[in-house]
C-alpha cells in the first residue's frame, strides 16, 4: 500500500521518474550528455515546451522587479509521516493530505517537495548552493511551486532527521518519518511571483511561482551529502521574454 500511494503521488505530481501520463514509459533526461537540458525538447513530442515554450522557469530574478504584487500567502503545514525517494533526479518527500497553502483565499494542497543543487532560480544572477520546491495543487489542477532558496550555514536540524535516513540509490525509498514542512520556511514570506513552467520534462506551462526572497540555512555537510547522492540536478534560468516578475 505505501508503495502504491508513493507511485500516485509521483504520477500526480508530474515528476515521476520515466513514466508518462497515460502510463507508458517515457524518454528518460538528465542533467549531463546527451539527455541534458539542452536536449530535452528533442527527447520526446512530449517534451516540445521544454525547447519551444516562452512562459518557462526558472528565471533570473532581476531586483527591484517590474511591478508590486498583492498576493496574500498563508501556510497551513502540520506534522505528518511522510514519505523519501530517490526518484532519480532528485530526493522527493511526498506528503499525506493535511498540509496546504492559500493563495489569495485559493487552497493548494501540498503534495511534495524535492531539492535541487545549485538552486535554479537566481537572483540578480546569484545562484544558491541548493533550492526546495514545494509543489501544491487546488482542486481544477491548478499548480503553484513555492521556492525556497538555501543558503551555506548551520546545520538544519528539522532536515537533519530526514537525511539520516537518506536513500541513496534510484527507486530507493527512505524510512517513514514525521515531519513539518513549515521547518523549511523562513521567517520573512517577502516574495516573488511570475508565471513560469515545471523546471524537468515535460516543462508543462501554466504553473504559478512564488520565490521566497529570504534563504534559509543547510550546512556545508548536507548540501555535500545531497550533491553526492544526485549530484547537479539544476536547469539553467530561461529566458523571461514579456513575463512580469511580481513583488510583495
Amino acid at each position: 500500500m505505501a508503495r502504491l500511494f508513493v507511485m500516485t503521488l509521483l504520477l500526480i505530481a508530474g515528476m515521476g521518474e520515466g513514466w508518462a501520463a497515460d502510463g507508458q514509459a517515457s524518454p528518460h533526461w538528465g542533467y549531463e550528455g546527451e539527455e541534458d537540458t539542452a536536449h530535452w525538447g528533442m527527447l520526446s513530442p512530449a517534451y516540445r515546451a521544454c525547447e519551444s515554450g516562452s512562459h518557462q522557469s526558472p528565471i533570473n530574478i532581476v531586483m527591484p522587479s517590474h511591478a508590486v504584487g498583492q498576493e496574500r500567502l498563508a501556510f497551513h503545514y502540520q506534522f505528518a509521516v511522510v514519505h523519501t525517494m530517490d526518484n532519480g533526479h532528485t530526493i522527493q518527500v511526498m506528503i499525506p493530505p493535511g498540509s496546504e497553502f492559500h493563495l489569495n483565499g485559493r487552497a493548494y494542497r501540498l503534495e511534495q517537495f524535492h531539492f535541487h543543487e545549485p538552486s535554479e532560480h537566481h537572483l540578480d544572477g546569484r545562484t544558491y548552493p541548493m533550492e526546495i520546491h514545494l509543489v501544491h495543487r487546488d482542486a481544477k489542477q491548478h499548480i503553484v511551486v513555492v521556492a525556497v532558496l538555501v543558503a551555506a550555514g548551520p546545520t538544519h536540524g528539522s532536515l537533519a532527521k530526514l537525511w539520516d535516513m537518506f536513500p541513496t540509490r534510484t527507486g530507493e525509498q527512505g524510512a517513514d518519518h514525521r515531519f513539518n514542512p513549515q521547518d523549511l520556511l523562513p521567517t520573512n514570506l517577502h516574495h516573488f511571483s511570475y508565471h513560469g513552467s515545471l523546471t524537468t520534462p515535460p516543462c508543462t506551462e501554466g504553473v504559478q511561482w512564488i520565490v521566497l526572497r529570504d534563504s534559509i540555512a543547510m550546512s556545508a555537510n548536507q548540501i555535500e551529502q545531497f550533491a553526492t547522492v544526485i549530484g547537479n540536478n539544476a536547469r539553467p534560468a530561461q529566458p523571461l521574454h514579456d513575463r512580469k516578475v511580481l513583488e510583495e
